[in-house]
C-alpha cells in the first residue's frame, strides 16, 4: 500500500504522479477510437487553423524547447 500524499517526499509525489501519467496514456490508446462526424465548412476551417498552430507547437517544441513554443503562441494570439 503506498503512503498518503502529504506524508510522502517530493520525489515520491513525483513518482507517483508520473506513474498515474501513465497509466492514464495506457488507457486512452487502448479505448477504441470513434467515427468522427462531418463538419461543416466553417467549423472545418476553424479546426484546421487551430490544428496547424498545435502543430507548429509541437515541432517548435522539439526542436528549440517549451520556452520558444510557448512564445510563438503568445505572439500568435497578439496577431
Amino acid at each position: 500500500m503506498t503512503k498518503p500524499y502529504h506524508e510522502m517526499t517530493s520525489a515520491e509525489r513525483l513518482a507517483t504522479r508520473i506513474a498515474k501519467n501513465r497509466e492514464i496514456d495506457q488507457r486512452v490508446q487502448a479505448s477504441p477510437v470513434p467515427e468522427k462526424k462531418r463538419k461543416t465548412t466553417a467549423t472545418a476551417e476553424r479546426t484546421k487553423a487551430a490544428s496547424n498552430a498545435l502543430d507548429k507547437f509541437h515541432e517548435i517544441r522539439k526542436s528549440q524547447g517549451i520556452d520558444a513554443a510557448a512564445e510563438y503562441l503568445v505572439n500568435k494570439r497578439n496577431q
